[in-house]
């Protein structure tokens, strides 16, 4: 009877995945060329010309140019969301806890500039499964506000007669538009930037006792605008 070969066959090495690093290095690059050129007109061959791979080599890492859009929205949402929740969850007067709103606000688009606006700009280009995936994850920049703002009228500090769902959009509206004119290379730093818009929107919404309080309205601007 012929010998038979009872050793186990040998297993070759696993096949690794993606590397993580890379994946995000390319992922940087896709947000690149979506600021550059817009969603729409940028092709997978436009994001694998800037990574300087083959095309064909993007679809180890995804499935489709959506992908990255998905990937790069989801990822500057939640970390925005999070950054709103630490804010909520301040012990603080309502009128520092608002200035600290838009403080982080002003930094955070700073900071995640290409990314937060491709976030602004090219939303509504995600499926509608994946923008209502991304709107689970928590409140909006809108509700935070709101809340915010109705704390401080409950205290007597923001003026009663606002509309604290209008006004939270028209403020959110208002620090959303800096990522069509900010340069990180302009005049004013993020910090700075920060303090101009702190003061606009206190002294707009502050109520009569409020400035009273502060000793007028360039005290109240000054109060909660120093630089940080």
């Amino acid at each position: 009877m012929p010998e038979t070969n009872t050793e186990p066959a040998r297993r070759g090495r696993p096949r690794r995945g993606p590397d993580p690093e890379r994946f995000r290095e390319i992922v940087e690059a896709a947000a690149e060329v979506f600021l550059e050129k817009g969603y729409s007109a940028t092709s997978i061959q436009d994001i694998s010309d800037r990574v300087g791979i083959l095309k064909g080599s993007l679809y180890h890492y995804v499935r489709s140019k959506e992908d990255f859009l998905y990937r790069i929205i989801k990822d500057v949402y939640d970390e925005a969301i999070a950054d709103i929740r630490k804010v909520s969850e301040l012990e603080a007067e309502p009128l520092e806890k608002l200035a600290e709103f838009i403080r982080l606000h002003v930094r955070f688009a700073a900071s995640h500039l290409t990314a937060y606006t491709i976030q602004l700009r090219e939303f509504e280009q995600l499926s509608a499964e994946r923008r209502e995936e991304i709107r689970r994850g928590g409140e909006t920049y809108v509700e935070a506000l709101q809340v915010i703002l109705e704390e401080a009228q409950e205290e007597g500090v923001v003026d009663g007669s606002l509309d604290p769902r209008l006004a939270s959009i028209i403020i959110t509206g208002e620090l959303n538009s800096m990522t069509r004119w900010y340069s990180p290379q302009g005049a004013l730093s993020a910090d700075e930037l920060a303090d101009v818009y702190v003061g606009m929107v206190l002294c707009s919404v502050a109520s009569e006792t409020a400035v009273e309080d502060a000793g007028g309205i360039e005290e109240l601007r000054r109060r909660f605008a120093a630089a940080r």
